[in-house]
């Protein structure tokens, strides 16, 4: 399979953009939600991963949001794996250090909706083309995010 769409409803506007993608979404789905109803094993070439944005903003590093997303990643065998960071602190930086330990891409939605959440066309536009980045991320030099983006929630 060449790409893999895992995650909420934003990862449906990525979709829009890629449609040699597979989808397998589930709107207002928190994380652990997700991935007890669609598992952890998962295996494409790209995988797209859009997951947070209905997590609770108190979660920490060492909670279950972050076990459940350890175990979702050591399950994907992918050439590249994308995470989109959601706009709640937290579970962004679960995932942070998640696409550190593995070398994974971060994507930022950098045009959003009134809601600062959801991305908008174009924002879904950008994200598909971020998503097209070929090879491993070297976090020894990180070009992607420059910096780290606003957060809702700190």
């Amino acid at each position: 399979m060449d790409c893999l769409i895992l995650g909420d409803e934003i990862g449906e506007g990525i979709k829009q953009f890629r449609p040699e993608c597979i989808l397998k979404t589930q709107a207002n789905t928190a994380t652990d939600r997700w991935i007890r109803e669609n598992g952890v094993k998962f295996a494409a070439k790209t995988v797209v991963i859009s997951l947070g944005t209905y997590d609770l903003p108190s979660q920490t590093l060492d909670n279950e949001a972050l076990a459940e997303l350890r175990k979702l990643r050591a399950g994907i065998d992918a050439e590249q794996v994308f995470w989109l960071l959601p706009a709640k602190a937290k579970p962004a930086d679960a995932m942070r250090e998640l696409a550190r330990l593995y070398k994974d891409h971060l994507m930022v939605i950098e045009e959003k909706q009134r809601n600062q959440i959801h991305p908008t066309e174009r924002g879904a536009q950008l994200l598909a083309t971020q998503s097209k980045i070929k090879g491993k991320m070297d976090w020894t030099k990180p070009s992607w995010p420059k910096q780290p983006p606003p957060l809702i929630g700190g």
